[in-house]
């Protein structure tokens, strides 16, 4: 069994020197210790405008060149994101997991996946031409791209005040109202729970209350709707353009 970690990196500003110097070291320090290939690329050419695409595309060109066959794991990690604690290994036994983030998203920055029938499936309908072409205008889907593509696959309401983790099911099938194209996929109940694995804002840390007036001021505030705390922070995720603190880039 293989188990890579991936992460593409290609800022035009002083992110990708922090993410050479800083990030990247910290994430070779886990998988050395977790037994996983690191895999870092500047990028792949998806043809689709948004860069967030990347992430699945790549994991599904490696699988189409041979470096993923069944039983492998691939972590997949946004360049922004960085180890705090390093204990457990990010894998899973299901064939798909992912973390509902502090602002109450079913948050595709960062996931893993156990290579297997289900989850090649998956990915090849989360990447789906057909589908792309048909939702790609949609506000939602350029925004998101691939988040938009698991929720519309989920039936996922776009946002919940209640946390997911809450919610009957996580909130999937909490919005099969949508205006799906003909003949689309909705992944039903049994198999969600079944292949896949939900994990909480701790692996996939958005916003902590002690740390937010230094980048987001009171109107995001309102959207740390799943609270946790700092000392409980696996992986520390520098989303929406906020600065990196480099206080979590620890050398030990």
């Amino acid at each position: 069994m293989k188990k890579i970690l991936l992460v593409i990196a290609n800022y035009k500003d002083d992110r990708q020197r922090l993410f050479d110097e800083k990030v990247s070291p910290i994430n070779k320090r886990y998988c050395d210790k977790h037994d996983f290939e690191y895999l870092v690329s500047n990028g792949i050419d998806t043809g689709r405008e948004n860069p967030i695409w990347q992430k699945f595309f790549y994991v599904k060109k490696l699988l189409s060149e041979g470096s993923l066959v069944d039983g492998d794991k691939i972590t997949v990690l946004d360049a922004d994101m960085v180890f705090v604690k390093d204990e457990e290994s990010f894998e899973t036994d299901k064939s798909f997991s992912y973390a509902i983030d502090n602002g109450n998203t079913h948050c595709m920055g960062n996931y893993t996946i156990t290579i297997n029938e289900w989850s090649k499936r998956m990915i090849d309908l989360m990447l789906s031409e057909e589908r792309y072409q048909a939702y790609k205008d949609r506000e939602l889907w350029q925004r998101w791209a691939e988040q938009a593509s698991w929720y519309y696959l989920c039936a996922v309401l776009e946002h919940s005040w209640v946390p997911f983790l809450n919610l009957p099911n996580y909130g999937w099938h909490s919005h099969k109202d949508k205006d799906y194209i003909e003949g689309d996929v909705i992944f039903s109940i049994e198999e969600l729970e079944e292949h896949i694995e939900i994990r909480p804002p701790e692996w996939n840390t958005t916003l902590l209350e002690e740390e937010s007036s230094d980048y987001i001021g009171h109107m995001l505030q309102k959207y740390n709707i799943i609270s946790t705390k700092k000392e409980n922070t696996i992986i520390r995720h520098f989303a929406g353009g906020q600065p990196w603190g480099e206080e979590y880039f620890s050398e030990e």
